[in-house]
């Protein structure tokens, strides 16, 4: 199972959703500067006249009225009622080709047009003679199946409504306008980071998919925009960098080992003929204790040398045959070891059985080496994907969980371990995509979890 990093502690924050946001905003800004530049100007430069007489003849509209108990009428409406009041050249006219309703008449000047209300309409609305006393505003609306004429001018209303009617005739409906291409310029906008960030995640997936061991550069460059080519191609060329340096490092490894190999096997066998008992014993403890290291270090560059090849394994045999094997050493040191399988035990992993044998004889052994006397060992397998090895020892402080599976670190000064047997096991689940977590015991001590993927 592939182990998810995160950096704790600092904000998260996404590329495409910020972009997203930015530039959307940016598009709104923009198009609201565009309608509110045209609203301001359309303002400013409409004749005055001509404005007033439009919200009057609104005005007048919304009091027309048409029954047929009461024939056409101008209902007066407080709104209406404040316009006369201060307007002492309104004049307006209201007819259905019937009756007619007309407010001071003697202010009306002769129309400049003649209408037949039962005839085909030449326009609806129409503006005669500009702004001023002398302008008038003619409209026609159809009530009740009939049309009605509307023909005012010299209104003075005032600036509270002629504000409310130029925002209701012109900016609302540039506002909703301005909402839809809004909606449409954000979801171009989300189209196209999504077209970019689909690229960058496509690289992140490459670059997930390196094997550790052999980190060279391997994130693709065929479809990598111009923009991040430069970025690519340095983070190949640092891959290659670091697999070099790595590649130096293990056959530098491998080869120390391989040299150190002959000249212990020398030592161990002139050891042997030191007579005197305490000298002897104590060189055969380095010796020992060189010979482990060694070891360790020939398993380190195997693993790293090589492909492993995978196959399904099942967990709970590879524990069992461990602790038969490490009998012996169990015995020795007279601890209590304890095989707990949880869950299903059919299951299996795809693994490299060697190493995990390995990994698993390793954590036995390091527990082994940190008992104290009359420790137990817990070796406990969940669902044949989960192995734990758990001690009830003095435990690990939280402090330096994290440190024990670094190289040559010995949690205790009086282990005779080389400090590579955490290491190996580390190296061995990040080979197989697995994790490694080291946890307190419950009641005391520690547990070394590790985690595989259920094979397919």
């Amino acid at each position: 199972m592939r182990g998810k990093s995160s950096l704790r502690g600092l904000p998260v924050t996404s590329l495409s959703r910020a972009l997203t946001i930015r530039l959307t905003l940016l598009g709104f800004a923009l198009f609201a500067a565009v309608i509110a530049a045209v609203l301001a100007f359309t303002f400013i430069t409409e004749d005055p006249g001509a404005l007033r007489n439009d919200v009057t003849s609104e005005i007048i509209r919304q009091g027309v009225r048409q029954t047929a108990a009461d024939g056409l009428r101008v209902e007066k409406t407080p709104t209406l009622v404040t316009i006369e009041s201060a307007s002492p050249r309104l004049w307006y006219l209201v007819s259905d080709g019937r009756s007619v309703v007309e407010y001071a008449p003697e202010l009306r000047p002769s129309l400049p047009i003649d209408v037949r209300l039962d005839g085909p309409t030449i326009a609806a609305q129409m503006r005669v003679g500009g702004g001023g006393d002398n302008g008038l505003a003619f409209d026609i609306i159809e009530m009740e199946g009939s049309r009605v004429i509307v023909a005012t001018g010299g209104g003075r209303p005032g600036w509270d409504l002629i504000l409310a009617y130029f925002l209701r005739a012109i900016a609302i409906p540039a506002l909703v306008i301005s909402f839809i291409f809004g909606v449409i310029i954000a979801s171009a906008i989300a189209m196209s980071v999504s077209y970019i960030t689909a690229r960058l995640r496509r690289a992140a997936e490459a670059a997930a998919s390196i094997d550790p061991r052999a980190p060279r550069g391997l994130l693709p460059t065929q479809e990598t925009p111009v923009e991040l080519m430069p970025l690519t191609t340095a983070l190949n060329s640092a891959l290659d960098q670091i697999a070099s340096n790595m590649d130096v490092q293990r056959r530098f490894m491998n080869n120390v080992a391989h040299e150190l190999r002959t000249p212990l096997a020398v030592m161990r066998t002139k050891i042997d003929t030191v007579s005197d008992d305490i000298v002897r014993t104590a060189l055969a403890t380095d010796v020992n204790r060189l010979t482990t290291i060694v070891s360790s270090m020939l398993q380190l560059a195997r693993l790293h040398s090589t492909d492993l090849p995978f196959e399904p394994v099942q967990l709970n045999s590879v524990a069992r045959d461990v602790l038969v094997d490490l009998a012996p050493l169990i015995l020795q040191n007279a601890i209590d070891v304890a095989l707990e399988e949880e869950g299903d035990d059919t299951r299996t992993i795809m693994a490299n059985e060697a190493t995990v044998r390995a990994a698993v004889a390793n954590l036995i052994d390091n527990a082994l080496r940190h008992a104290q006397a009359k420790s137990s060992i817990i070796v406990r397998v969940i669902d044949g994907v989960v192995l734990e090895v758990a001690d009830d020892g003095i435990g690990i402080a939280a402090t330096q969980r994290s440190e024990v599976t670094e190289a040559f670190n010995r949690m205790s000064p009086r282990s005779t371990g080389a400090g590579l047997g955490l290491t190996i096991v580390r190296d061995i689940m990040t080979a197989h995509r697995g994790t490694l977590t080291v946890l307190a015991t419950r009641g005391g001590g520690t547990t070394i979890r590790l985690l595989f993927s259920e094979g397919e």
